[in-house]
């Protein structure tokens, strides 16, 4: 089923997620960002990954004191570490086609992590890709994506959006890394981002409560500590564009109804989606529920 699944989210990325941040500038844009202590051998081995020749695409580099200024408020000095090495090539893509990323090498943030972060940033359509030569924890990709798409756009990113989405891509990341469920981590997320116009109305003891509900709907066993970690993120989600936010997550739940529309062979699936919209009567906190359910059950 999580194959199943799999194919749904490619499906979503060509036929679109919704408004583009990058729509005001050209299509095709490109930039590769190198973690600033490659050696040369390294650095050669990056554009090899990235399918690219040297001087054929604008290069920056982002810095360890670059890192530690936008992490260093969420991330052990540990996992910064002393050197910056994790690399990014990113492609501009038309209004409506969503993030499609792949990473190597990166074995502590995720690719859907990166995905939310960027989305919480407000980075809605390009192509991603994040290599590193050897296994890394990843920062320093997420700093470079961060500093990509300002050098293209010639806009500064709110820095509060930059801070919230490197925030939880972090909170994502730890309790991940934690329980194992990257997945149902990350729906989790989401769902609480559904319900940030009525949860800023509540007091932390009504949040905790909504947050304990929905790690018992994805059979996430949440601590108390991992509770308080969730719960500073929705009050720092709470202070971002809420109808951005939420306009991203509805737009990916009803493209799936124009999936069914366009490809109606995958076997069995668009009928479990069908199936699914007669349930919940097309909710978009629903459809995070099923997905929670996809993977509970497999």
């Amino acid at each position: 089923m999580k194959r199943i699944l799999c194919i749904a989210l490619a499906l979503l990325m060509v036929v679109g997620l919704g408004t583009s941040a990058l729509a005001r500038v050209e299509v095709g844009e490109q930039r590769v960002v190198l973690g600033a202590d490659l050696t040369p051998e390294q650095r050669s081995q990056m554009f090899a990954d990235f399918g690219l020749i040297e001087g054929t695409v604008p290069v920056l580099t982002v810095t360890i004191e670059e890192e530690r200024a936008h992490l260093q408020d969420f991330v052990p000095a540990s996992v910064i570490g002393s050197r910056s090495i994790s690399s990014i090539y990113i492609i501009t893509a038309s209004p409506g086609m969503g993030l499609d990323i792949s990473i190597n090498n990166i074995d502590w943030l995720t690719a859907d992590i990166y995905r939310n972060a960027l989305l919480t940033a407000g980075i809605t359509d390009a192509r991603v890709t994040i290599s590193a030569p050897f296994p890394v924890s990843g920062t320093a990709a997420l700093t470079g994506i961060y500093k990509a798409f300002e050098d293209i756009t010639g806009e500064a990113l709110s820095e509060e959006a930059k801070r919230v989405g490197i925030e939880e891509a972090i909170v994502t990341g730890n309790l991940a890394e934690a329980l194992g469920s990257d997945e149902e981590i990350t729906a989790l997320i989401n769902e609480l981002k559904l319900i940030l116009d009525e949860t800023q109305y509540m007091s932390d003891d009504e949040v905790r409560v909504e947050i304990r509900s929905l790690a018992v709907q994805y059979n996430i066993a949440l601590t108390e500590s991992q509770v308080e970690q969730v719960l500073r993120l929705v009050r720092s989600l709470e202070g971002l564009d809420l109808e951005a936010l939420r306009g991203t997550l509805e737009a990916l739940v009803g493209n799936i109804g124009r999936i069914q529309n366009i490809t109606q062979g995958v076997s069995g699936f668009f009928e479990s989606v069908g199936s699914f919209f007669s349930g919940v009567g097309e909710t978009v906190t629903g459809f995070f529920s099923w997905v929670g359910g996809l993977f509970r059950r497999n």
